[in-house]
């Protein structure tokens, strides 16, 4: 009982701290639950005061942003009990995974219907971001005539992804056999065919030249290389599962051979087997696909490694698949911020969050804390391809640079609902099961598609 009414005092707490009047009775207060640590942070209100300078210059009004920090794990509980008692903060920053379900709730503002959006359309508003982090902002819902109808439910703040992680060290262990196979063991392959052909020199004992995850999430860049879509509208406006399709079954076949076929996988995704993060840490697996919150860890470690972007496909693959070839793909990671219906001062919410995600705060943010920009223009200045006056001079860590570059190529998860029934119960499972050899990778993904058909699109298309 004590610790129940110990959690009550903790949510009721959060509840009071929506659409509030300061003390000073002509300052408006927005509320934001946020999800940063430490440096993050400070950084947050240090420019959540500059904003609110700023908006008092320009429009002669008081704003302050009035941050209440909430445990990530124990963010969306609070936010559905706030929906529920209609007492939501007039912010949050979210997991980019749960902006669809905020949607398709209803919880959160239609940004491109508000009075001051700043574009004429959805489009001019996306040249402005990386397509990755923006697109899982655009999400499609039947309205009250039965047909789907796109909006913008928020903006990116946040960007992550995975790139691929190689061991120098490693690499030259063997140098003089990737040279007799024709390969540079200086830098690494840059298509999957190379990755291959590296692999099969630096797979000997108990050391293999690649290791991966089996997971929706982890698999997106496979997806993305073969312009995979899971999601389709048929001619009577039905969205429908398209996973068995030749470009799906491709995608995912290629992931398969890796372990099956060529053997040049460690079984890394295997239930005990050693993850590829510890196995890299521990010299075990030459590369492996990973994001830019290890760099850190392995720099502490002395690892001596680089990161590069994921590998294409070939442009001989692309052309027999009628696709266009893409120079890499990768997933997308990171935070949107959402604005929520039961603010009375939804356009002030969203002109703060604008200014969360402009360039001109995207670079400040992303210099101070070296993380990846939302913000095209930001990235563009950062990589030293756009020069603008006051940031001639920007010293970016190569590393982070990489994944800037990286992120440009990211693809968004499917959009439709219940994304953690998709990837924990019904596609990793099946992919499994692929991997092992149990099913062909068709056969798994037609199971896989009939379930998702039955359990989510049927609800999505009533």
């Amino acid at each position: 009982m004590r610790i129940l009414l110990l959690c009550m005092a903790v949510f009721f707490c959060f509840l009071g701290c929506g659409n509030q009047k300061s003390e000073s009775s002509d300052e408006i207060v927005l509320t934001a639950w946020l999800t940063y640590k430490g440096p993050e942070n400070e950084k947050f209100e240090e420019l959540a005061a500059k904003f609110s300078k700023e908006y008092e210059k320009k429009h002669n009004k008081k704003v302050k942003i009035l941050s209440k920090q909430v445990p990530f794990d124990d963010l969306v509980t609070n936010i559905k009990m706030s929906c529920q008692s209609k007492r939501t903060p007039d912010i949050a920053r979210v997991d980019v995974q749960k902006v669809l379900e905020l949607a398709y709730h209803q919880a959160v503002v239609k940004l491109d219907t508000l009075k001051n959006f700043d574009a004429k359309n959805i489009e001019e508003k996306a040249s402005q971001y990386m397509p990755g982090p923006f697109n899982v902002n655009v999400v499609e819902i039947k309205n009250k005539k039965g047909e789907f109808e796109k909006h913008l439910y928020g903006l990116p703040e946040q960007a992550s992804c995975l790139a691929l992680f190689w061991n120098k060290k490693m690499f030259r262990a063997v140098a003089n056999e990737l040279r007799a196979a024709g390969l540079d063991p200086e830098r690494a392959p840059k298509t999957w065919d190379e990755l291959v052909e590296y692999s099969k020199v630096l797979t000997r004992d108990q050391y293999y030249g690649f290791a991966m995850n089996n997971s929706l999430w982890w698999s997106m860049p496979f997806f993305g290389l073969h312009k995979a879509h899971f999601i389709q509208v048929t001619a009577d406006g039905k969205k429908v599962c398209t996973l068995g399709d030749d470009l799906s079954c491709a995608a995912f076949q290629l992931k398969v051979d890796l372990y099956l076929k060529h053997k040049i996988e460690a079984g890394a995704w295997r239930s005990g087997a050693i993850g590829p993060d510890v196995g890299f840490l521990n010299e075990k697996y030459a590369m492996i696909f990973m994001g830019p919150w290890n760099v850190q860890k392995f720099q502490e470690k002395n690892l001596d490694f680089d990161v590069a972007l994921i590998p294409s496909i070939s442009k001989e693959r692309a052309q027999s698949l009628g696709i266009d070839h893409v120079e890499s793909a990768t997933n997308v990671g990171g935070n949107s911020m959402v604005v929520f219906q039961e603010s009375a001062y939804k356009e002030i919410a969203y002109d703060f969050i604008n200014y969360m995600s402009s360039w001109e705060t995207q670079i400040e943010w992303c210099k101070a804390l070296k993380q990846i920009p939302v913000n095209r223009k930001a990235a563009n200045i950062l990589m030293g391809k756009e020069k603008h006056p006051g940031y001639e001079n920007i010293q970016i860590d190569p590393i982070i640079k990489v994944f800037m570059e990286q992120i440009q190529y990211a693809v968004a998860p499917p959009p439709v609902p219940m994304y953690s029934y998709i990837e924990s119960d019904v596609l990793n499972p099946e992919m499994e099961l692929a991997l092992k050899g149990v099913k062909t990778v068709k056969k798994a993904f037609e199971d896989a598609a009939k379930k998702i058909n039955d359990n989510v699109l049927s609800l999505v298309n009533e």
